[in-house]
């Protein structure tokens, strides 16, 4: 589900293009997160279904490839965030302006950032080495873990810190820009319903909804980012199989529903969808039709 809407995310912003128009630089943004979502969730398929290889060489090539396109997948959607702050919330800080009127042309620039830190922050993972003991044969945590191991390689652990410094980031962005366009969206809307007293208006109603879907996509990121860091937290548990299979659900089902809830809430994609299933439909009454 979450490969076909990111498909379909990827596939309506080029069919624009195709058309000569001209495409909206939010639609851009969805466009890098959802090509970064099919290759998140197509290395999850690569992972579910060779769970019983444990060659170290092909784990270390699932770990970069999952903390690319994880890390890339948590960047464009805090990159979307922001856009979505500067475009939509109405503060009138001075440096809140300026970046509001800037901030089309900063895209660009941001989207090819997230793509050049995701890069880096897989680059540890490829000289990761798993040798060094974390636990003893008791199963506890090693007091002493600054083991040497072969020159040029890096422990787990140090490539976690690593790891979790670059992913944090995306996750102050995120959730900072999302809290300020709910508190204006917010204001404003209960500005709009003092004026109406009380009657329900159609601006106000779609105020609400758009809380009410930033906040879901404040949800679904959060738990994301805390099963990214379940998955690459180095433990004695570590490589339990059921611990990797839920942080692997959960990885994969959180982009999924936001590539769902991102077509129903814009408007050109949603209406991109509808004119698909009216297509679909009208086609499959002509064949019921010319098989009748």
């Amino acid at each position: 589900m979450g490969m076909v809407a990111s498909g379909f995310i990827v596939v309506a912003g080029y069919s624009t293009w195709l058309k000569g128009q001209k495409i909206p630089t939010c639609e851009v943004i969805l466009m890098c997160l959802s090509f970064s979502r099919i290759l998140l969730q197509g290395t999850i398929l690569h992972c579910t279904f060779s769970s019983t290889l444990y060659l170290w060489d092909v784990l270390r090539i699932q770990s970069v490839l999952l903390v690319l396109t994880s890390t890339a997948c948590l960047w464009f959607a805090a990159c979307l965030s922001v856009f979505y702050c500067a475009k939509i919330a109405t503060f009138t800080h001075r440096y809140f302006v300026l970046v509001k009127l800037r901030i089309t042309g900063m895209v660009p620039m941001f989207l090819v950032g997230s793509a050049a830190v995701s890069l880096i922050s897989c680059l540890p993972f490829i000289w990761m080495d798993d040798n060094i003991p974390l636990c003893n044969s008791t199963g506890n945590l090693l007091k002493n873990l600054t083991v040497e191991n072969r020159v040029g390689s890096i422990s787990n652990l140090n490539v976690f810190s690593i790891y979790l410094t670059w992913a944090i980031l995306p996750l102050l962005l995120f959730v900072a820009s999302s809290t300020l366009l709910i508190t204006s969206l917010w204001r404003h809307t209960r500005q709009m319903r003092q004026s109406t007293m009380g009657l329900k208006d159609p601006r106000t109603e779609a105020h609400v909804a758009a809380i009410k879907s930033l906040i879901s996509f404040l949800i679904l990121y959060v738990c994301s980012f805390v099963a990214d860091i379940l998955l690459g937290i180095p433990s004695c548990g570590a490589r339990h199989e059921w611990k990797r299979n839920i942080c692997l659900l959960v990885i994969a089902m959180c982009p999924s529903l936001h590539s769902v809830l991102l077509i129903f809430f814009n408007f050109r994609l949603k209406l991109a969808f509808k004119n698909v299933l009216l297509y679909l439909a009208c086609r499959q009454k002509k064949k019921t039709t010319g098989s009748s």
